[in-house]
């Protein structure tokens, strides 16, 4: 089995390259797209211009409080775990002050751009900020980290509706109606599957040193457990196709996102976790892009 960590940096590398390590940029890319497909589907049109530029704000900053908080509070055990040993904040490419720095910067940005999207996006930023920053917490006290981590994928889909619709309607029953569950559902457990590739490579070493995780619950069914999640994912999505009146291009886009997952799976069952989970970065990629395509064809109204 290869073993891989995606955020591991030579410590002599520039602080450009150690901070895009660090928060494992290419990582936006599971969320990203699922926050404009919520942002689209909710509409049905497509949203202004300067909403799609504060989505990303605000997931970009908040991801960088989040994973640098996830970070701080893993030092002890990235310390002692050989995958992990290269992360920054154990080499010192990257202090400690440096990192709570982040986490400030990252949260005041995040609820400044949540400020400036809409009073909805704002009154639920708290809700969403608390849960990406207890994350770390809660994968070292629980079992449920992988649930955790996916209601965290989960609520870009919820964010981004939230900040699309949100500028439409003043009353609180008409907007959550208004949020495309289903897609959310299906975000859930697509990131579940993903993110235990990403820890079964630390099955051993969880166990040598008392971890709680899904993949000492389960052991070696784990994986088998990521494939279903994943299985369930691509019925929801097709459900969130047909209940939200997407059209063909969606419909492809479910398709060939269920087929990437299939093939990280068979990579998964070969040992290479690192491929497996990347490769889900390009399901979400070609998922989002093929639902804001679709509307943005079959609506071409731009902007409002």
């Amino acid at each position: 089995m290869s073993t891989w960590d995606p955020g591991s940096v030579a410590k002599s590398s520039s602080k450009a390259k150690v901070l895009l390590r660090f928060i494992r940029i290419e990582h936006t890319f599971l969320s990203l797209p699922m926050a404009y497909s919520g942002a689209f589907v909710a509409l049905l049109s497509t949203p202004p211009l300067p909403v799609l530029a504060l989505i990303f704000s605000a997931l970009f900053f908040l991801r960088v409080a989040g994973m640098t908080m996830d970070n701080i509070v893993d030092l002890d055990i990235d310390s002692i775990n050989p995958r992990t040993k290269n992360r920054p904040l154990v080499t010192g490419a990257l202090s400690l002050r440096e990192a709570w720095s982040m986490i400030a910067i990252g949260l005041a940005a995040f609820f400044l751009s949540a400020y400036f999207i809409n009073f909805w996006a704002l009154l639920f930023s708290p809700v969403v900020a608390a849960v990406v920053i207890s994350y770390p917490y809660v994968k070292k006290y629980t079992s449920l980290g992988a649930y955790h981590i996916a209601l965290v994928e989960a609520l870009s889909v919820f964010s981004g509706a939230i900040a699309s619709k949100g500028i439409l309607t003043k009353d609180i029953t008409t907007l959550l109606f208004g949020i495309p569950w289903l897609l959310i559902l299906s975000t859930l457990f697509w990131a579940v599957g993903f993110d235990l590739y990403n820890h079964i490579q630390d099955m051993d070493f969880d166990r040598s040193v008392g971890l709680k995780n899904l993949t000492m619950l389960l052991g070696q069914r784990v994986l088998k457990f990521a494939g279903l999640n994943q299985i369930a994912s691509v019925i929801l999505a097709f459900l969130a196709d047909y209940f939200y009146r997407l059209g063909p291009i969606s419909y492809v886009a479910t398709v060939a996102h269920g087929l990437i997952m299939a093939y990280a799976y068979t990579s998964a069952t070969r040992g290479n976790y690192g491929k497996a989970f990347n490769y889900n970065i390009v399901s979400s990629v070609v998922l989002g892009t093929g639902i804001v395509l679709d509307v943005l064809l079959g609506r071409p109204d731009f902007g409002l």
